[in-house]
């Protein structure tokens, strides 16, 4: 694999699948039925499954049952059985091993996936080498009190500071490398990465961003005003966000659609591109246009 592989965004194709992890969403899939089927497809086809101790007492044969950081660092790709929100809560973790993501979406819309439940052609394209790895931005969210970081969060989707509770208006100031780019009285405010383009941003009037683009998307949520405008910042830009008086509401901070701090009127949060990459595993007959055409088609 060449020097700075990661500044290519679709950067290689797998080697010979021989260690696979997979990891379900249980109450997605009821009774763990998919995922046996998945499980039991991938050990006749002599394939090492790695799998949570947790599952153990769940009727599979023939897997390997382990703590999720053996799993991780054990396997060459990783089954995700879900939604999209099984594979954000997954995602932060396996890009600290460099671990590929495969979906097999169990969900609704499901855009993070791969495959949608009972396509077991995905299988023979992943074993076969019929792939590639795309990597994608993750966010790094700094919280700060008094130009300390007091917490730190990551995000393949978005970070999202907005009101809490049900329609309740915030005033928030932005800026970019130090300088204000403006100030938002709405609902709240959208920092998202090209992946996430599609997700919130994409609701509250943002644009699409193809996921192989290093860039932050910044979308004000219900804006009262007419002037502003979803605005796309370079990748290695340093945004920050402020809640600005008069405080209307508390400002909260939503980490990829989890709810994971509450702003004090001193704190402020910082957004860059994350050291961290998100692989998602692609086949090659698979394009970005066929399938936002499929999933946000009406």
């Amino acid at each position: 694999m060449p020097a700075e592989w990661w500044k290519n965004p679709v950067c290689w194709m797998g080697d010979e699948m021989e260690r696979i992890a997979v990891i379900p969403n249980a109450l997605r899939d009821i009774g763990l039925t998919e995922t046996k089927n998945v499980v039991s497809l991938l050990t006749r086809r002599k394939i090492t499954v790695f799998m949570e101790e947790r599952f153990s007492s769940d009727g599979f044969c023939d897997v390997c049952f382990c703590s999720m950081e053996t799993m991780l660092e054990s396997a060459q790709a990783a089954v995700v059985l879900g939604g999209d929100g099984t594979i954000l809560e997954i995602a932060p973790r396996a890009a600290q091993y460099d671990l590929p993501l495969m979906g097999i979406n169990l969900g609704h819309l499901g855009f993070l996936a791969q495959a949608e439940k009972g396509d077991y052609t995905i299988f023979d394209v992943l074993l076969r080498g019929d792939y590639t790895v795309m990597n994608c931005m993750m966010l790094d969210c700094g919280i700060f009190h008094e130009n300390r970081e007091i917490g730190k969060f990551v995000a393949l989707n978005d970070v999202v500071v907005s009101g809490d509770g049900y329609s309740r208006m915030v005033k928030l100031s932005a800026s970019v490398n130090g300088t204000c780019i403006g100030t938002y009285s709405a609902d709240g405010l959208i920092a998202a990465t090209a992946v996430g383009s599609t997700a919130y941003s994409l609701s509250a009037g943002g644009a699409v961003m193809h996921p192989e683009m290093d860039a932050i998307m910044l979308t004000p949520i219900c804006p009262h005003t007419l002037k502003a405008r979803s605005m796309v910042v370079p990748g290695d830009d340093r945004v920050e966000i402020v809640s600005c008086p008069p405080y209307r509401s508390t400002a909260v901070v939503m980490v990829d659609g989890k709810r994971r701090h509450v702003l004090a009127p001193e704190e402020y949060i910082q957004v860059t591109r994350s050291q961290y990459r998100t692989k998602l595993i692609n086949a090659n007959n698979r394009n970005f246009f066929d399938v936002l055409r499929e999933k946000l088609s009406d």
